[in-house]
């Protein structure tokens, strides 16, 4: 368990290194949020595009869904806390470090 948590700590504080970059490719490309998804959808065409829209949209309305989704926002809220609680026991030195990372937004629209 030791041995994944360090790996775990590793991986992530390497990821964290690459962050800036990453976000500076993302203003040099002026591609902004949601260009990944857009990559996904580009063999689509317009119709097939606006039809999954719609179904999203629909599909959203669900009860079920919106509670699921929910609940994967607070797990992943979670996730985020214990990590960086985690990251402050191994290393109680990378507070400064951490301060620099941007916290999660709020919710956004759906």
């Amino acid at each position: 368990m030791k041995m994944q948590s360090l790996v775990a700590i590793i991986t992530l504080g390497a990821l964290m290194q690459f962050a800036p970059l990453a976000r500076a490719q993302n203003a040099d490309n002026a591609e902004g949020r949601g260009a990944r998804w857009r990559q996904k959808l580009a063999n689509l065409s317009p119709t097939e595009r606006e039809q999954l829209k719609t179904a999203h949209r629909k599909a959203m309305q669900d009860p079920a869904l919106r509670a699921a989704h929910l609940k994967m926002r607070q797990a992943h809220k979670e996730y985020r806390e214990a990590m960086r609680a985690s990251l402050l026991k191994a290393d109680p030195t990378i507070q400064p470090v951490l301060n620099k990372i941007p916290e999660a937004r709020g919710p956004r629209d759906s």
